[in-house]
């Protein structure tokens, strides 16, 4: 892994809450030059520390069908089970991980049919491999997600098809070196089908954040270059009548990126991060002193897959 400064690492946490932020905004929330900002920039996101700017977006909104956690059981000999899976378009994340499966994965869909093809993908995935074996965990909720909290919507109004596409030209930008900032709103314009104006794209993004569509605004890096190389899966049971107001506090913790309800006796699945096995363990506690809680399971992730650009 590259060695960055703490300067560096500071300027990675500004973008990891707000990629999107104005380089002057940048630049005196962390007291440093325009240009210095602007030039680190470029350095991050020439040697692929910056993997992606991303767009936080509610799932309840954006993925109305399917939102999905796929444990599978495989072995290190099968490569070709996580290549496999990298290939599924929908992928949000791939981790392998300990425990009585060895590999998670999230995926998200917006219409029944991609879930319905996804799922003749795995069983044809499952069927070459030694274990055949897996596990599909449905998404119920999500409370959390990249470190962002999702508000309570009384009533979701649907996307329209510009609303969507316009997500989708911002939800992952792959910086380079003729290009190592996020899309200018001219530029997001620009990517559209039928191309709008800078104008046209401040407002539609506006109402986007005012519904509670965008949520956000952040990064795709490795987090160990955030002094945060550990991460967990913990799934949490919770007495009965208790989950919501459960998951309230538990999305209130710094060192959980992302919370959901699931349709499992576990019913809510939270994404841990720490920086040593150490500070897990105090999280652990600090969860316990919640009398609703009554049980947890852990994973560890032992290895967090880069998801390729072309399947997003």
């Amino acid at each position: 892994m590259q060695i960055i400064t703490d300067d560096e690492q500071e300027l990675l946490w500004a973008l990891v809450h707000n990629s999107r932020a104005d380089i002057k905004e940048i630049a005196s929330q962390i007291e440093r030059g325009r240009n210095w900002v602007a030039r680190k920039m470029k350095r991050l996101a020439r040697n692929n520390i910056i993997r992606a700017y991303t767009t936080i977006v509610n799932p309840s909104i954006v993925y109305t069908e399917r939102n999905t956690i796929l444990l599978i059981k495989s072995n290190p000999r099968e490569l070709d089970v996580s290549k496999a899976l990298l290939d599924i378009p929908g992928l949000e994340s791939l981790d392998g991980v300990s425990g009585d499966y060895s590999l998670l994965g999230l995926f998200r869909f917006r219409r029944n049919q991609s879930f319905e093809r996804f799922l003749d993908k795995i069983d044809r995935i499952v069927a070459v491999s030694d274990s055949k074996s897996y596990r599909l965990v449905q998404v119920l909720t999500t409370y959390k997600s990249g470190g962002f909290v999702f508000e309570e919507q009384d009533s979701v109004r649907p996307l329209i098809s510009s609303e969507h596409e316009l997500i989708q030209v911002i939800r992952r930008q792959w910086p380079s070196e003729d290009h190592p900032f996020p899309l200018s709103q001219k530029e997001i314009g620009e990517r559209m089908s039928q191309p709008i104006t800078q104008p046209a794209v401040s407002k539609a993004i506006n109402r986007l954040e005012d519904r509670g569509v965008i949520v956000g605004y952040s990064l795709d890096l490795n987090f160990a270059h955030l002094g945060l190389p550990i991460k967990f899966f913990l799934e949490i049971k919770v007495r009965p009548g208790k989950i919501r107001e459960t998951a309230r506090s538990i999305t209130e913790m710094d060192a959980v990126w992302a919370l959901h309800r699931t349709s499992e006796p576990y019913s809510l699945f939270a994404t841990a991060r720490s920086t040593d096995i150490q500070q897990y363990n105090l999280f652990l506690r600090e969860i316990y002193e919640n009398r609703d809680i009554l049980d947890t399971r852990s994973q560890i992730s032992l290895e967090e897959w880069f998801v390729p650009p072309h399947r997003k």
